[in-house]
């Protein structure tokens, strides 16, 4: 009953690692190079639980993947034991590259992308892993990343139609990119600059951390701002403020909820943008 406990609040948090002294640790650096088979858009999506990632955007046409792996224990025999359980796992697919890590303990669902910590009635490893991502990507690549703790996550020069960025102890700093961004943070700060403004509505959420972003002068997009302890900044000028209200779905009562959200418009407004803070301010400006 005690394992059981354990794993569900390790489920809820993906994972606490162990160690508070570390004395054994073990570095690979892994090399690989995978090309899409496929004609149409393609799709590299990366979920990592404790370690960084660093995507760059290059005129190639092959995802080049430079990963540190690292595992650390108390003894030989739990680094040993690491060191043959977790595995980075690549599925390959002809439009679509998933990368994660592997082992007895994970099981991850392919078709929801997450995982399920101490599965199959797996108890908390006694070793630690951190795999940091080092990423070249052909530069059209639509990108799914997302980490959860001990690190940063970057993305810098890239040209897809959409980026899907998480982050849940640590930052989100998205250089120089384009396409319909969906981005949430916790406990970090996230800074966008676009190359070219989204041609579709696009989110942006951080609990615990300022989002600053830089849109291209022709701008025009109604933005939805949604705060507590947080407040909106813009140099755009702007051309009309408003409030819109939505109905929610109704409830196991039938009952619905109605919320009014504050909306600035710049331009004509013709994309909706919508951002959400706690503990956080929003500052757009023009790039």
């Amino acid at each position: 009953m005690k394992t059981a406990v354990l794993c569900a609040a390790l489920t809820a948090t993906v994972g606490l690692q162990p160690l508070q002294a570390q004395k054994k640790e073990f570095k690979e650096l892994i090399k690989k190079e995978v090309a899409f088979s496929g004609s149409g858009e393609n799709n590299l999506i990366i979920k990592n639980v404790f370690g960084s990632i660093d995507v760059e955007g290059y005129d190639g046409s092959t995802v080049l993947f430079e990963i540190e792996r690292k595992i650390s224990a108390r003894n030989t025999e739990d680094l040993e034991l690491g060191k043959e359980e977790l595995k980075v796992n690549f599925i390959e697919e002809a439009n679509r590259i998933i990368v994660h890590p592997d082992a007895p303990y994970m099981n991850f669902k392919e078709d929801g992308l997450s995982f399920n910590w101490c599965w199959n009635n797996h108890d908390q490893p006694k070793y630690s892993h951190k795999l940091d991502f080092k990423v070249r990507v052909p530069r059209n690549t639509s990108l799914v990343v997302s980490t959860v703790n001990d690190g940063e996550l970057a993305v810098s020069n890239t040209r897809g139609k959409s980026l899907k960025a998480n982050n849940v102890n640590g930052g989100i700093e998205l250089n120089n990119i384009t396409g319909k961004t969906d981005v949430h943070a916790i406990n970090g700060e996230v800074k966008i600059s676009y190359a070219k403004n989204p041609v579709e509505a696009s989110s942006y959420y951080s609990l615990n951390g300022d989002i600053n972003i830089e849109y291209q002068q022709d701008l025009s997009a109604a933005i939805g701002f949604k705060s507590m302890n947080g407040e909106l900044y813009t140099d755009f000028d702007i051309s009309r403020q408003y409030s819109k209200t939505t109905k929610n779905d109704a409830d196991s009562k039938g009952r619905f909820k109605f919320e009014s959200r504050p909306i600035v418009q710049i331009g004509s407004g013709k994309l909706s943008h919508n951002f959400e803070t706690l503990n956080g301010n929003v500052i757009i400006t023009k790039n």
